[in-house]
């Protein structure tokens, strides 16, 4: 006789007592083996610098007003970070040909450099650590990523609600 394995759904208080925790422990022993993001010359900036400065290596051409919305901060205290970058030679402003009132913003080939490389030692360490997971565990955060990607997805929902 065959015996039946009942699974259960697990709930949404489980999956955030777990959730956190590890994906805290992933980027804090990134950040050890790999090195800070971009905190090395020539990028020793703060924190809501470097979140700018990967919104606009992420894509070329945001606007203040598209990374302030995408990071949930107020537009004129992007602008002042901005400007900070600019005059540190890590952003150039330049005006949209098609709105003038609008500034599109591209990294200085240096910090594209700083960026590039610090994504490179991260991309290098992952790629290291998920050569030891087994196919079952590989396909199990293949997985995980579609869920973390609704799961911000519904938090930027909750945040326009709120």
């Amino acid at each position: 006789m065959l015996g039946l394995m009942v699974v259960t759904a697990p709930t949404a208080d489980a999956v955030s007592e777990s959730l956190l925790p590890a994906v805290g422990a992933v980027r804090r022993l990134l950040r050890r083996l790999a090195g800070s993001f971009v905190t090395a010359a020539p990028l020793d900036v703060s924190t809501s610098q470097r979140e700018v400065l990967l919104m606009v290596g992420k894509r070329t051409g945001r606007s203040v007003a598209e990374i302030a919305d995408e990071l949930g901060l107020a537009r004129n205290s992007v602008s002042t970070i901005v400007t900070q970058l600019v005059g540190a030679g890590l952003l150039v402003r330049e005006t949209d040909p098609q709105d003038r009132r609008v500034g599109r913003l591209r990294l200085t080939a240096p910090a594209q450099e700083a960026l590039d490389a610090a994504r490179a030692r991260r991309r290098g360490v992952l790629h290291e650590a998920l050569g030891r997971l087994s196919p079952h565990q590989l396909a199990d955060l293949a997985a995980g990523i579609d869920a973390l990607e609704a799961l911000a997805e519904e938090l930027r929902t909750l945040e326009r609600e709120r």
